[in-house]
């Protein structure tokens, strides 16, 4: 029988570190959907221009990190444009919120918007070289970046 109070916790607390600025990734991704097709989502592949070499050739959703300050809500807007052609009209929800540690601490806010009906198909923008819509259902696992498909693949977990 232990001399510890009842009320005494018996895990231990780890201490408290801080992460630096290299190790801290707060991303945005975004599930651009087609009207009227909520398993369809689109991707944009990275081209040779694109600064992370071993993504290039891969699909990606759009996605990038964001900067100290940004307004995660205000940088899906940004992003659109930024990697996208005619979409400026869409206005991307709050969808989910993942945090995963590994190498570095990723905290990634996931948003969604969808296509209007009628409105011109999104093109992509450099460095990417083109776009395609993909069904959640069936994804290309090792056609995809594997930290996109992570995050898609915890998305299953919270339905």
């Amino acid at each position: 029988m232990s001399d510890l109070p009842s009320d005494t916790p018996r895990w231990t607390l780890p201490k408290r570190a801080r992460m630096s600025n290299e190790n801290l990734h707060i991303s945005d991704f975004i599930l651009v959907r087609e009207h009227g097709d909520s398993d369809s989502v689109l991707f944009l592949e990275a081209g040779e221009k694109f600064p992370v070499s071993f993504k290039r050739g891969k699909w990606l959703l759009p996605a990038a990190i964001l900067d100290y300050g940004d307004s995660p809500k205000q940088f899906a807007k940004r992003l659109l444009v930024e990697q996208l052609n005619n979409v400026d009209y869409l206005d991307p929800t709050f969808l989910s919120m993942q945090s995963y540690l590994g190498a570095h601490w990723d905290i990634v806010f996931v948003f969604e918007c969808h296509l209007g009906e009628g409105k011109p198909a999104p093109t992509a923008k450099e460095p990417f070289v083109g776009t395609s819509f993909h069904q959640l259902s069936a994804l290309p696992k090792h056609e995809i970046a594997e930290d996109h498909f992570e995050v898609l693949d915890e998305l299953k977990k919270e339905v």
